[in-house]
């Protein structure tokens, strides 16, 4: 059955120049890849100094409300899990976090949001003065100091919902926008839109997926992260997930149609399923390279890995005939490793662009 995870994803982010979604266990590794990522992004896309600090402040600081007011980890009837998603898109940063609460304390964690975004900036700032005197309240960090620090950073209202799971737990969106320019008057991304990813997450039985220019800055943060989600699996099995990954993210910087700006976008994710991992890439290609890259793929899978090996000895020795598409060893070398016939698609997605999607499962 073909996998359209992908596809889904990236026509959910279809306006998006970044997104980072990570769908699993939270700690303070997520954060760092997460911020690795960002950096490069806001580097390349020239933001100011200001805006790169006011960015790492919120995402340090959305971390911190959940350990202020989540309980991580899912219960034993539960499927779903902790999310993290840092998204741009029409001009604006959007950071999103989704975890468990206990339903006894939505109350009190409602009333600070709703108190927080119902103030003027003059009132905030007062209220936000007085909680820093009052040491007690502080210290006890049950204030809200960082929801109103948030709104002062961003002078946007705060967005968040809780989905009710059960009679003792809910699961609580929260979600923060920071602006390209206060010129910038295009409506916000709402709530919905994390809701829908999360659940395209995990359907597909995804735990990371990112969209953006994969450029060096951006590969090697990714290529972290996976290698701290192999757990306990073998040696063996570890080199081949490492190794499609890479040759995955490589498909894409070097056969994505570049943007006007010279970006090579693609979506890439990966998931974890009863010991089997998926690697997924999609890219938007022209479309006379189509017929080439859908006969090819064919060409592969219709041969088994003996046959696979020897094909790799003889382009390794001889090279590719078509040197314009298929210089390199990488669609071979997936093939050799996944433990199916290689799954891929290609959609006309508007004039000029089809998209491209691989899947292998290692």
């Amino acid at each position: 059955m073909q996998d359209t995870t992908n596809n889904s994803l990236f026509e959910e982010l279809k306006d998006d120049t970044l997104s980072f979604i990570y769908l699993g266990k939270f700690d303070n590794t997520v954060l760092g890849f997460a911020t690795e990522i960002l950096k490069g992004h806001m580097t390349q896309a020239d933001d100011t100094e200001g805006k790169k600090n006011k960015m790492s402040f919120l995402m340090i600081e959305s971390f911190q409300n959940i350990l202020r007011y989540g309980v991580l980890g899912r219960e034993e009837n539960e499927t779903s899990g902790e999310i993290f998603m840092v998204r741009k898109t029409k001009g604006s940063y959007y950071i999103t976090t989704g975890n468990f609460v206990e339903n006894a304390n939505i109350g009190p964690t409602r009333e600070k949001l709703e108190r927080v975004n119902s103030l003027t900036p003059e009132e905030l700032k007062k209220l936000f003065l007085e909680t820093l005197q009052n040491k007690k309240i502080s210290q006890q960090g049950g204030a809200g100091l960082g929801f109103m620090e948030m709104v002062r950073k961003t002078k946007e209202k705060l967005d968040f919902d809780f989905v009710k799971i059960s009679d003792t737990r809910s699961f609580f969106y929260f979600q923060i926008r920071l602006k390209n320019t206060e010129a910038d008057n295009s409506p916000a991304l709402g709530i919905d839109g994390a809701k829908r990813i999360k659940t395209l997450m995990e359907n597909g039985k995804r735990f990371i997926a990112m969209k953006g220019d994969f450029n060096r800055s951006a590969v090697n943060p990714i290529l972290s992260m996976a290698e701290n989600n192999f757990g306990e699996n073998s040696i063996v099995k570890q080199k081949k997930v490492y190794h499609i990954l890479v040759e995955m993210l490589q498909n894409i910087a070097k056969h994505a149609k570049p943007t006007e700006e010279g970006y090579h976008l693609g979506l890439f994710s990966m998931g974890l399923d009863k010991d089997v991992y998926t690697v997924s890439a999609t890219n938007g290609i022209e479309p006379a390279k189509k017929v080439k890259l859908e006969n090819y793929i064919k060409s592969l899978n219709d041969k088994n890995k003996t046959e696979l090996d020897e094909y790799y000895k003889v382009i390794l020795r001889n090279g590719h005939d078509d040197k314009t598409i298929f210089s390199g060893l990488g669609l071979i070398d997936i093939a050799r490793d996944s433990i199916v016939k290689i799954d891929y698609a290609f959609q006309e997605y508007k004039e000029n662009l089809h998209l491209f999607s691989l899947t292998a499962k290692v």
